[in-house]
């Protein structure tokens, strides 16, 4: 599973461990000096963890259960439960702007504009609304969670895989990172691939049926979360209707008018505010412009390149990584790595939204000597 010839799950175990421990640098960094070996130390940690999987685990399929999900999944949720009590006070700005956010909303007040700054689009709050009605918006986080365990169950052919996946999602500092704090990243990405894992079971590009109409309104809401979705999206109809690009036009035409529906009523409330403090202008403060103009050749190329679904899931995370990447050294580059990272001048939480993917594109997959990797049928 980790050959030098299976690259897609050598450099998607590279991006995780990097991610987790560039969270161990930062956080640990408040325990004194000690904190520089800490992120080093949990690097090798991984590698050799990883080692250990992949040369005593057996690539068992027949007699493999999925029961062994069962354990996990009861851990899990005694964390959340546990985690549901932690105090307000612990929670970073998403938290305290998406319940300012839904207040406002219900009190009839413009919920853009406001001192908590809220940069999500209007269905990303409404994904949290029955959470906040039943009095923690938080609740939508570890729904997120649970939903990509049943991802992950979906995904997971062998017992290497189930270890491998398993262990990682328990590893990454970032897993008990967003239920702490109550972030919404990892759920607004898997809500994302759970319609990716629904498209290839139902949706055939040669047909507009029902599941085409109702896929391309999901795509729709869940454009309305963050512009980063429009990224996922790309790379989905890219990869699906390849040889039908005019069904994919008609996908993208459903999904954009709903996403721009969804923004209407909010456009017509207060127009100026919406366009001067609304998610537009704080979403698009954090990237360069030229992004804007050179990241869609760069999709549109590693869209048309891509041969299956676990390809499908890496070159979403790697262009995501890449993304956070580059305005993460844009900050740097303007204030330092210590205002960057350790007095978050710069919010690393965003490489969350690359974990999801990469997890999931870990796959056992065959690579012959001479034509590299198989593809199954």
């Amino acid at each position: 599973m980790f050959t030098k010839k299976h690259f897609i799950n050598n450099f998607s175990a590279a991006f995780l461990l990097f991610i987790g421990a560039l969270f161990i640098f930062k956080y640990s960094s408040r325990y004194g000096n000690i904190f520089v070996l800490s992120p080093i130390l949990y690097i090798v940690g991984g590698i050799l963890l990883l080692s250990f999987i992949n040369k005593k685990i057996t690539s068992q399929k027949n007699g493999f259960s999925k029961g062994y999900l069962i354990s996990i999944v009861g851990a899990i949720a005694v964390v959340a439960l546990l985690l549901a009590f932690i105090p307000q006070s612990t929670r970073v700005g998403r938290f305290p702007a998406m319940v300012e956010w839904l207040s406002n909303f219900q009190q009839g007040i413009f919920p853009y504009g406001t001192k908590t700054n809220p940069s999500g689009f209007p269905f990303l709050f409404f994904l949290a609304s029955p959470f906040y009605l039943l009095d923690d918006a938080g609740y939508l986080e570890v729904f997120g969670l649970f939903l990509f365990l049943v991802l992950l169950l979906k995904s997971i052919k062998t017992k290497k895989e189930y270890w491998v996946k398993m262990l990682l999602l328990l590893f990454l500092p970032t897993t008990f990172y967003e239920l702490i704090v109550r972030s919404e990243l990892l759920t607004n990405a898997v809500l994302v691939i759970s319609l990716f894992f629904l498209a290839e079971q139902k949706l055939n590009e040669n047909k507009k049926n029902i599941s085409f109409i109702v896929l391309a309104l999901l795509f729709g809401f869940f454009l309305s979360t963050r512009l980063i979705v429009f990224l996922w999206l790309a790379m989905f109809l890219l990869f699906f209707f390849r040889n039908n690009l005019k069904n994919g036009v008609i996908f993208f035409t459903i999904s954009l008018s709903v996403f721009l529906l969804s923004l209407l009523p909010f456009y017509l409330w207060n127009a100026e505010t919406f366009l001067s403090k609304g998610p537009f202008a704080v979403q698009t403060i954090y990237l360069p412009k030229w992004i804007y103009f050179v990241f869609p050749l760069l999709v549109l190329y590693i869209g048309w390149m891509i041969a299956d679904f676990q390809e499908l899931l890496f070159a979403s995370g790697v262009l995501t990584f890449l993304l956070v990447s580059i305005s993460f050294l844009m900050t740097i580059g303007h204030v330092g790595m210590g205002e960057a990272l350790f007095n978050s001048r710069f919010d690393i939480s965003y490489y969350i939204f690359s974990v999801p993917f990469f997890i999931l594109a870990l796959k056992e997959y065959k690579v012959d000597w001479f034509l590299g990797k198989v593809f199954i049928s």
